[in-house]
């Protein structure tokens, strides 16, 4: 049986729709490059935007995403020698492939023209080899972008660990994992640590057949909470930075916090059916795939018809390039799986629409 004859329809079109949202997100975070490009020092004002959005809210795509990918994982996951070699075959195909292809496109590039505007260059392939690029060992690949990818392959592999701990010592796994995520420094490890916390939470969810909609009634409180914490956040890091203690105590909760109520507002028919973030979400993953390296030409480019300069300029700016490269994605999308399916289906894994 397919996974998504598992999963109510009503659940199916609020996972839509998260896709498309979370990807607008991800384009989000990595478009205040354009500020580092042109910025040597950021005026309070636009400072306050990106700690507020791109830092906090918008990262929320990560979690959200490691979450989904679990729940969905483990509902059709069979505990077998044979199952879990055909797992990886077919996670290959449709996760591997298309991070190798485009990492290999980006270095492709940076051969023959030396360089990716603020992606890498040949100094930096040099250094670190073609290998660790492509693969991105011990560092980001190639397409950084593309480390979720890297990360989410990995935890595939360490489907039968997930397995017996929500087996033997589920509601502990959670503690013990979230605890990894807390106390073991990131620094050096080939993976994100707190994609292993909520690859875990789908994972729990999806074995215990949890009711996704059983805190319904606590919307408005759920959210009035992570509000209050983001904000807490956000003032930590805009007047402390990010190695602050409570900086590093409070994020964590932040985002799990933010998870839930994430998923809480999509119950809302307004936002969890809407016909627009619906209609984007098959094209989601090849915006995901392909909005590196156009985010960066684009801000690259951007040097020959302005210099953006000021907060309300730096946020206009921000936003356009939020929202630009997501709609060129989408169209070149749109254009190859009507002209080149073939073309298409390769580099998305042969997703379809």
């Amino acid at each position: 049986m397919s996974t998504r004859a598992l999963v109510p329809p009503e659940i199916s079109r609020r996972f839509d729709v998260l896709r498309t949202l979370l990807v607008v997100f991800i384009v989000g975070v990595h478009a205040e490059k354009g500020i580092q490009a042109y910025y040597a020092q950021v005026p309070d004002v636009l400072r306050a935007y990106l700690v507020v959005l791109p830092h906090n809210i918008f990262r929320l795509c990560v979690p959200v995403f490691f979450s989904i990918s679990g729940y969905l994982f483990y509902l059709t996951y069979k505990p077998t020698v044979e199952a879990y070699g055909r797992m990886l075959v077919k996670k290959a195909r449709t996760i591997l492939v298309p991070y190798l292809l485009f990492n290999a496109i980006s270095i492709a590039l940076i051969l023959i023209f030396n360089k990716i505007p603020y992606i890498g260059d040949f100094n930096d392939l040099h250094r670190d080899g073609i290998l660790k690029y492509l693969f991105g060992i011990y560092r980001f690949p190639a397409v950084y972008t593309l480390w979720f990818l890297r990360d989410l392959y990995v935890f595939f592999i360490l489907a039968p660990v997930f397995y017996v701990v929500s087996v033997e010592i589920p509601l502990l796994g959670l503690v013990v994992f979230w605890t990894i995520w807390m106390y073991v420094p990131q620094h050096g490890l080939p993976v994100e640590l707190s994609g292993m916390f909520f690859f875990y939470l789908g994972c729990l969810l999806s074995r215990t057949r949890a009711d996704l909609d059983g805190a319904r009634r606590f919307t408005i409180p759920v959210c009035l909470l992570y509000l209050i914490v983001m904000l807490t956040v956000s003032y930590v890091e805009y007047t402390q930075g990010t190695v602050a203690a409570a900086y590093q105590m409070l994020y964590p909760q932040e985002m799990i916090l933010g998870t839930v109520c994430l998923w809480l507002l999509t119950g809302y028919s307004r936002f969890g059916d809407s016909p627009f973030l619906l209609r984007l979400s098959g094209v989601s993953f090849f915006v995901y795939l392909t909005h590196e390296p156009v985010l960066s030409y684009l801000i690259y480019g951007t040097r020959f018809i302005f210099h953006p300069s000021g907060s309300a300029a730096g946020i206009g700016y921000v936003l356009l390039l939020t929202i630009l490269p997501f709609v060129l994605c989408v169209g070149l999308g749109n254009l190859l799986m009507r002209y080149a399916p073939a073309v298409y289906a390769v580099a998305t894994g042969s997703r379809q629409r």
